[in-house]
């Protein structure tokens, strides 16, 4: 990744680690995407941009006769993570700080490589694609999540089209796109190499209230906007896009879209 959204993210996810888990959307893909694995015996599996570990976790309890090794470039992250594997006295995960441009492990090394919501944070993702293929063995498979195009909407497009139009502010983006269509997923994977693969998409509803809304926003990526605004702007910011969102509910409560593409490629 480029130092600037590297440094970004990596204080973004610090700073929201152990408040990460309120956001129940993470550990429901998590669990979906470790359903759908195929059970096997003694296998080396890669948990890449691991988080507070949900993906990893249940890929231990799974996998009880494989290794698995969550990776992340959030120190506070790990610390979470390690912090959950130990309440739930798993011994065959361990996790490490790594910048995923920068593992050191063998070509041909696992069995199944995951990324939680991850892969699009990655500046260039045909190069990291390419990387995380090379690290699997034949006939193995490397699944990752995404959000689809209405996940979040319409909040999310008031959030961040407020903070860039009145506050002058950037979201923080690595590639170039968010792997939220199935056409983007198709342009990702053909660009990294002929590989099979499959995506399903798994939809989730909830209603929440617009405070619960600014605190899934105050405990993921979009915090990473929020701590650009002085105690001042933040202040007369969050009343102001709490009311835009109150607006848009009924009953005190807004129907939040956290829908998300699951893809699965074959090598």
């Amino acid at each position: 990744m480029s130092k600037d959204v590297k440094e970004i993210i990596e204080h973004t996810f610090d700073d929201v680690a152990k408040k990460y888990d309120i956001n129940e959307y993470f550990l429901i893909t998590a669990q979906k995407m470790v359903k759908a694995l195929e059970y096997k015996d003694n296998l080396n599996i890669l948990d890449l941009s691991c988080g507070t570990g949900n993906i990893a976790i249940l890929l231990a309890k799974k996998f009880k006769t494989s290794k698995i090794i969550g990776v992340d470039l959030s120190a506070s992250m790990i610390e979470v993570a390690q912090n959950k594997a130990k309440e739930e006295k798993l011994t065959n995960i361990s996790f490490k700080k790594a910048d995923v441009d920068k593992l050191r492990f063998e070509e041909n090394s696992f069995d199944i490589i995951t990324c939680g919501f991850g892969l699009f944070f990655y500046p260039s993702m045909t190069t990291s694609l390419k990387n995380f293929m090379k690290l699997l063995k034949e006939d193995s498979t490397f699944v990752f999540s995404s959000f689809t195009k209405d996940a979040f909407t319409p909040y999310s497009d008031i959030f961040i089209s407020t903070l860039e139009k009145d506050y002058g502010l950037e979201y923080p983006k690595g590639g170039a796109n968010f792997l939220e269509t199935s056409e983007q997923i198709k342009e990702l994977i053909s660009s990294a190499g002929n590989y099979k693969y499959e995506t399903v998409q798994n939809d989730i509803l909830k209603r929440i209230t617009a405070n619960q809304w600014w605190d899934i926003l105050n405990s993921a990526g979009y915090k990473g906007m929020i701590n650009q605004l002085n105690e001042e702007q933040l202040e007369k910011f969050k009343k102001e896009h709490l009311d835009d969102i109150s607006k848009l509910g009924k009953d005190g409560l807004i129907t939040l879209s956290t829908n998300t593409l699951i893809t699965t490629v074959y090598r």
